[in-house]
């Protein structure tokens, strides 16, 4: 009797670390590993009317892209960086990248500080703001060196293609004009961790369930 009194909270207890750990996960599963430099985003643009523009993007597997309204002269894409202290990357954490936000600016200030704005946040939010606790707890055992912001913007122009990649430093962008499909040597390729419409991991699976169990 004692001892299955004793067995049962442990088992609780290891229920409960089991839970809080997949949620952690779950949220460090919406940023992406860093290592070396390469593309997150695609984005073209059709211009819809005077400082107006529809706004293509594709990135995660770029298996489908997205459609948004942005108003102004330039694009702005918005990533968080999270960067691991040495010790941590010795145990095998690589520093990581989220892409936040994608809006729209102006050339000139006074149109900036006038003019009609829209931005669109670009992920999900988990059950656990983890950038929040790390940036809360600063202590010398805290796994995290930095949490910080980096952003990328250049003109919105039809009849281009803007790559954007990141590297350990921050987002950097590339602009280069669209060919015909139809003529030699055109086409694009990407790498990609999976082929597109292919079964997610169990983790994913798993944390898809996780969230919407809470």
């Amino acid at each position: 009797m004692i001892r299955r009194t004793l067995l049962f909270p442990l088992t609780s207890l290891v229920f409960v670390a089991a839970v809080v750990l997949l949620l952690v996960g779950s949220n460090l599963y919406t940023f992406h590993r860093l290592t070396d430099e390469s593309p997150i985003a695609e984005l073209q643009f059709r211009k819809t009317g005077a400082q107006q523009y529809e706004a293509s993007i594709a990135y995660g597997d770029f298996c489908h892209s997205e459609k948004y309204l942005l108003y102004g002269n330039q694009w702005r894409l918005d990533a968080q960086f999270l960067k691991w202290r040495p010790w941590a990357n010795l145990i095998g954490f690589d520093s990581m990248y989220r892409i936040e936000r994608l809006g729209g600016r102006y050339f000139d200030v006074q149109d900036e500080n006038t003019r009609h704005h829209l931005s669109y946040k670009l992920y999900r939010e988990g059950s656990i703001d983890l950038p929040a606790i790390f940036q809360g707890y600063s202590s010398r055992l805290s796994p995290v060196d930095t949490l910080y912001g980096s952003s990328v913007f250049d003109a919105m122009q039809e009849g281009f293609l803007y790559r954007v990649y990141r590297a350990q430093s921050g987002l950097l962008v590339r602009k280069s004009a669209l060919v015909d499909i139809d003529s030699p040597g055109a086409g694009l390729t990407i790498e990609i961790s999976k082929a597109c419409g292919a079964q997610s991991g169990w983790f994913s699976r798993l944390r898809k369930i996780i969230v919407a169990w809470i």
